[in-house]
């Protein structure tokens, strides 16, 4: 399973690396919480990785799953009373994501659509994220098709954010090899 190599290649002694693995597939995400149980628990596979769903749509997973990256990439330390009783908003969870690594996710045409509205909403709402799209192509002109969704989708986000972008996403492209 690519969570639990992942996080077992990218842990060491002095950070530990946290995953969120995502699906929208019931007996997958069964299937990935019962591989990470039954990891030693010498590996930290339980504190380190979390098995979420991630609902498609205009907010990228949905509640759930943005109280799951908060929780599980938020800095550990304790807040003060000031901070508590803060009026301000909390930060948005997306912009606590460093890398969105989608291994085999492109099944065909017709999952281009909803896989390149998250990758862009991700993309629009933290600019420095990392994203690494693992992919076959199944389909002819498939990743060619999602490469310009994805451009397309971030470029429109960009002509209709209401704030200042201070991102360098002008003239974003997405790189195939």
């Amino acid at each position: 399973m690519l969570s639990a190599g992942l996080s077992l290649a990218l842990n060491d002694i002095v950070s530990m690396t946290r995953l969120i693995c995502t699906d929208n597939d019931k007996p997958t995400l069964k299937n990935m919480r019962h591989k990470i149980c039954r990891q030693p628990a010498s590996t930290n596979m339980n504190k380190n990785v979390r098995i979420e769903t991630m609902d498609r749509g205009d907010d990228v997973g949905g509640d759930k799953f943005s109280s799951a990256v908060r929780s599980q990439f938020r800095n550990r330390k304790t807040k003060t009373t000031d901070e508590t009783c803060s009026d301000e908003q909390p930060e948005d969870p997306i912009r606590l994501l460093s890398n969105l690594i989608a291994p085999d996710v492109l099944y065909s045409t017709t999952t281009v659509d909803p896989l390149s509205s998250v990758i862009s909403a991700v993309k629009l709402r933290n600019p420095d994220v990392i994203v690494v799209l693992l992919l076959k192509e199944r389909s002819p002109n498939s990743v060619v098709i999602l490469k310009q969704k994805i451009e397309l989708r971030v470029e429109r986000g960009l002509e209709v954010e209401h704030e200042p972008c201070d991102c360098n996403l002008q003239g974003f492209q997405v790189s195939v090899r």
